[in-house]
């Protein structure tokens, strides 16, 4: 392993535990809304999750930055924020097609 890959992997997994205990808090109703998109916006930037080039954590981070503007179709959905969860987890695969069909 190069010393660039393993800086990739440290970088995705401090990101993904950090999206992980954010929406954790979120689902139990330790922060509102609005505090999970100042979480997101502390945990990382649009940049540094655009350079990282990985689909989940980009809809997660967008997800979350978009809670509050609900009722809008753009805004996740609880079943959508569970299934982002699962999956930053490893519980599920993502797939970007599941992700957008909690919203429809």
């Amino acid at each position: 392993m190069t010393g660039v890959h393993s800086n990739h992997n440290a970088a995705y997994d401090l990101l993904a535990q950090g999206f992980i205990t954010a929406i954790e808090s979120y689902e139990r109703g330790e922060i509102n809304s609005r505090g999970l998109v100042q979480l997101a916006q502390q945990i990382s930037t649009p940049e540094e999750v655009d350079q990282m080039g990985d689909e989940l954590l980009s809809h997660t981070f967008w997800a979350m930055r978009h809670l509050v503007q609900r009722p809008a179709c753009w805004a996740p959905t609880p079943a959508e924020l569970r299934y982002l969860l699962r999956c930053l987890r490893g519980e599920e695969v993502f797939s970007l097609e599941i992700a957008e069909s909690f919203r429809q």
